[in-house]
């Protein structure tokens, strides 16, 4: 039987959850700036990301409703990813959260270095 999911604590923690995940908004941000895409497009443009992990986060993405996997029935089958109307709402937010990486990219490699010296 299924384990139910309680998310009670926390409304915002399957997203967090994602989020934690250092390829999902790098997929996400790939998705929406060339779909749609297919895995290998994906593989090869997200450079030390494995198969494995790219196919964990595709998955997570879909089963969380932010991209869709459309399958075709071609021979040999092709699959292309998207970003769905409700991923297209977050879409602001990811774009805000790597404005403000943009900005401060400088201070923050300064205070990682000082926090190494």
């Amino acid at each position: 039987m299924a384990k139910k999911l309680d998310y009670e604590y926390c409304k915002a923690a399957p997203m967090l959850e994602w989020l934690g995940n250092k390829w999902a908004l790098v997929v996400l941000v790939k998705i929406s700036e060339n779909e749609p895409v297919r895995f290998n497009e994906l593989y090869r443009n997200i450079p030390s990301v494995s198969e494995k992990v790219l196919s964990q986060v595709l998955r997570q993405l879909t089963t969380d409703g932010i991209i869709c996997r459309e399958l075709f029935p071609d021979v040999p089958p092709r699959t292309e990813y998207s970003v769905t109307e409700f991923g297209k709402t977050l879409l602001p937010h990811v774009e805000a959260l790597l404005n403000w990486g943009r900005e401060n990219f400088e201070q923050i490699m300064e205070n990682r270095q000082n926090a190494i010296k």
